[in-house]
Parts: structure tokens; C-alpha cells; sequence
């Protein structure tokens, strides 16, 4: 006999996407660098979206400056398993 599953979409499951989503970006940084190592920019993921919102020409020279002077883009993430560990106490 074969199991159905279903799906169903409701406030519930939309707001939880939604907040993961808010979490993820809250939670990560982009970070503008060279190819030597020096750091020209590191902000909050969320900030960069609303700045590419806002002004997206800036997203736009970001995007050229990358290509022509070699820079690198990075998204760090945040690890929330370690921060979890290191909050744990273990008492005797």
C-alpha cells in the first residue's frame, strides 16, 4: 500500500518560511575583499539587500568593481550549532 503525503499550505508554515528566511539573513554577512587578503567591506546580508533595493546602481558598480579589480564576494554564515555547544555548562 502506498503512503500519500500531503502539503498543505496555511499562515503557519508561510510565516515559519518566512522567519527562517529573516533568520538566514540575519545571520549572515557579505564580505568584499581582495584577492591579497585585504577587507574592504563586511556587513550584515540583510543591510546589503535592502541597500541593493534601494539603490540598485550600487549593486550594480559592486557587481563591475568585482570583475574589473579582481575582488572577491563572500556570504558567511554564521554557525549556530557551536554557539549552542559553547553555551552548554556541565556541572558536577
Amino acid at each position: 500500500m502506498a503512503t500519500k503525503t500531503t502539503f498543505s499550505i496555511n499562515s503557519k508554515t508561510i510565516t515559519k518560511a518566512f522567519q527562517d528566511l529573516f533568520d538566514s539573513f540575519k545571520s549572515s554577512r557579505l564580505k568584499v575583499s581582495s584577492k591579497n587578503g585585504q577587507e574592504y567591506l563586511n556587513i550584515s546580508l540583510l543591510l546589503a539587500v535592502i541597500i541593493g533595493i534601494i539603490f540598485p546602481v550600487a549593486f550594480v558598480v559592486l557587481i563591475i568593481l568585482t570583475l574589473i579589480c579582481s575582488l572577491q564576494l563572500a556570504i558567511l554564515q554564521e554557525d549556530k550549532q557551536e554557539e549552542e555547544k559553547q553555551k552548554m555548562i556541565e556541572l558536577k
